[in-house]
């Protein structure tokens, strides 16, 4: 079963390298594709932004799509109790 999330895009940046302070290794930060979402509520609309990370040869395809609808394939896993999708 393939997921996929629909959104406009809003923004796209790559993310700072992380360190591990216990291991003292350093990731490269990721690509990052940004959505808002609006979600209507009794005290108002609430406004919350998404981010699916995608791999580096997948930042081409989206970088010139901001402010437009896309689709993004993704996978998702449970991470403190939430989901984080990221894309494939």
């Amino acid at each position: 079963m393939e997921l996929i999330i629909k959104g406009k895009l809003e923004n796209i940046f790559k993310a700072k390298d992380f360190l591990n302070k216990s291991t003292g290794e350093t990731s490269v930060g990721k690509w990052q594709l940004q959505f808002m979402e609006r979600i209507e509520g009794d005290e108002g609309a609430q406004l919350v932004v998404h981010k699916v990370s995608i791999p580096e040869e997948k930042q081409k395809l989206y970088k010139d799509k901001v402010g437009d609808l896309i689709n993004v394939p993704v996978k998702a896993m449970i991470s403190k109790n939430s989901v984080i999708y990221y894309g494939i």
